[in-house]
């Protein structure tokens, strides 16, 4: 068996962080893959060992799978698999309908990393992220097999966190509207505990309007920019807060669950995913921040609560989303779809 994923990404994170998880799945399982891949997290991959194939732009054109340009990736994927089954995984859905006319034997699964589902029909397999989704793609997609199944983590076990002082609440993650940071801000302001620290790791449109709030709230706010590991910088006490309008199941919680770090996030459904329902973190109502603040209040008052939830969340996570367990579950469920005609 050869697996081929395939992404077309703008980002580091989303899509490309499930490409890096994927690939180091099937490193671990022993099933060989390459990754057809464009994007600023090309040379990252390969520094990862992954073998990676340079996306042509034509994989995300309507006509792609008639361009003879193509002809050499066909080449070049039909070369590494040894005339063994293939399995494509196309993360970017644009990338679907040139790889289904190029390789018309393989097997197609596709992850769902938005609730958008119009490409999805062409598929053997669509993996969705949470129940919400589930759902949503099973109303969608009739004629085409659904598996709940989620993202595999795939990671060395981290170090563990080193001891800090006074609580910190953080924020990881762009600053955009969907990812709502502002309701930390409004939160912290509502706590009414001047010391509190807040902490916002990123950047994006709405750094400048942040900061501004920030300052005329006269909160004690950082802003250090990216980290290109998050969590390598955060201390025992520190909790990260995720107040994002949606999610798919971020990877984000789950390696701030893996590293034991306790997480308090807007419920939305994949967030609930994540966090188990609230097993392994604390929920509140999307944008509600006064309710966001009562959350830091109550793990100010009892940290050591809500660091138990986190690890729970850590012992459950490579359970089910380990190497292992999630090879099982994907490849018995390919097994069980029909083949797309």
């Amino acid at each position: 068996m050869f697996v081929l994923q395939s992404a077309v990404v703008k980002g580091r994170g989303g899509i490309a962080t499930a490409v890096q998880h994927y690939e180091r799945m099937f490193r671990t399982v022993g099933v060989r893959s390459a990754v057809l891949f464009r994007g600023p997290s090309l040379d990252l991959l390969r520094e990862q060992g992954a073998d990676v194939i340079e996306a042509p732009r034509l994989v995300t054109s309507p006509i792609a799978g008639f361009a003879p340009v193509l002809g050499a990736l066909r080449r070049a994927v039909m070369q590494r698999a040894h005339s063994e089954p293939i399995i494509v995984i196309p993360h970017s859905d644009l990338t679907l309908p040139a790889l289904r006319r190029l390789l018309p034997r393989a097997r197609f699964v596709t992850p769902c990393h938005s609730d958008k589902f119009k490409h999805k029909a062409r598929a053997d397999l669509v993996v969705t992220l949470n129940a919400a989704q589930d759902a949503m793609a099973r109303a969608a997609l009739p004629n085409t097999r659904v598996a709940l199944l989620g993202n595999p983590y795939v990671s060395p076990p981290p170090a563990p966190l080193p001891p800090g002082g006074a609580p910190r609440f953080n924020f990881v993650g762009r600053f955009i509207p969907t990812k709502d940071p502002e309701t930390l801000l409004r939160g912290v302001y509502m706590l009414a505990e001047p010391k509190v620290e807040s902490r916002f790791v990123g950047a994006g449109d709405l750094e400048a309007e942040l900061r501004r709030i920030a300052d005329g709230l006269s909160l004690n706010a950082a802003f250090p920019g990216w980290l290109a590991a998050p969590f390598a910088h955060f201390h025992r006490n520190d909790v990260l807060v995720l107040p994002s309008r949606w999610e798919g199941l971020p990877y984000l919680l789950q390696e701030a669950l893996d590293h034991g770090v306790p997480i308090i996030a807007a419920d939305n459904p994949g967030n609930r995913a994540a966090l188990g329902d609230g097993a392994y973190g604390d929920l509140f109502p999307f944008g509600d921040a006064g309710l966001l603040a009562e959350r830091m209040r109550a793990a100010l008052a009892d940290l050591d609560a809500l660091r138990a939830k986190a690890e729970k969340g850590r012992a459950a996570l490579r359970a089910r989303y380990g190497a292992e367990p999630f090879w099982r579950a994907l490849k018995a469920e390919l097994e069980s779809a029909p083949r797309h005609v």
